[in-house]
């Protein structure tokens, strides 16, 4: 069953990554691939450059995969978590008896509006960075500055649920670890998106100083 629900939180947004890449494949453009000689004798010969197709960068292609992959997977969890909240407090007065509302849940439930907006930005980045749009630098900075603030403030929430919860027992202490679990992925995912702008920039400004002739010679070891 476990991975029958892996198997299909994968499939969703690795048919939205091919699909993004394979429109905007052209998107990439024409990059250097190095030179070969041309041209009879030793002082006659001359370095001409080749070149291949573009294609995005490792970290990219990691960076919007994954941003696609937690997207889609907030979101729907959200949407559930704010219709189904009536059900979960209702089972937290029958689990413990403790009162309508424990604290580390009321932090969970204050946090999905802004969790919500996170994983809004990270769908917006993950297609624009897929298909090289023009906004694909400004939005993966953007869903990276959202994802940082939004998992500081809620690990700084947490961080005080255990001094202000009146009995906090061994359950609450492993739904806590979860917790902190989540918030490392999502910061460790920002800083890949971060490092995913700096690489589009770089790939930007390689092609701005080293342009593509009209209609340059492809070579066979073509992206």
């Amino acid at each position: 069953m476990t991975l029958t629900l892996a198997a299909l939180a994968l499939f969703a947004p690795l048919c939205a990554y091919i699909a993004l890449r394979v429109s905007g494949r052209r998107a990439w453009g024409i990059v250097q691939d190095g030179h070969v000689s041309q041209g009879a004798g030793v002082y006659r010969s001359v370095a001409v450059p080749t070149w291949k197709r573009g294609s995005p960068p490792f970290v990219v292609r990691a960076a919007s995969f994954s941003s696609l992959l937690l997207g889609q997977m907030v979101v729907p969890g959200g949407l559930a978590a704010l219709l189904g909240m009536l059900f979960l407090v209702d089972a937290e007065i029958s689990r413990s008896g403790r009162g309508p509302l424990t604290l580390l849940l009321a932090v969970l439930i204050l946090s999905g509006p802004t969790g919500l907006v996170v994983a809004v930005k990270l769908l917006i980045a993950g297609q624009a960075m897929a298909r090289r749009a023009s906004s694909a630098i400004a939005s993966t900075r953007s869903a990276a500055r959202w994802a940082i603030r939004h998992n500081l403030a809620l690990s700084a929430a947490l961080a005080v649920v255990p001094f202000l919860e009146p009995a906090f027992g061994s359950d609450e202490i492993a739904q806590l670890e979860v917790c902190y679990g989540y918030v490392a992925v999502s910061l460790a995912h920002a800083l890949l998106l971060r490092r995913a702008a700096r690489a589009l920039e770089a790939y930007d400004a390689a092609q701005a100083a080293d342009p593509a002739p009209a209609e340059p010679a492809i070579s066979v070891s073509s992206a």
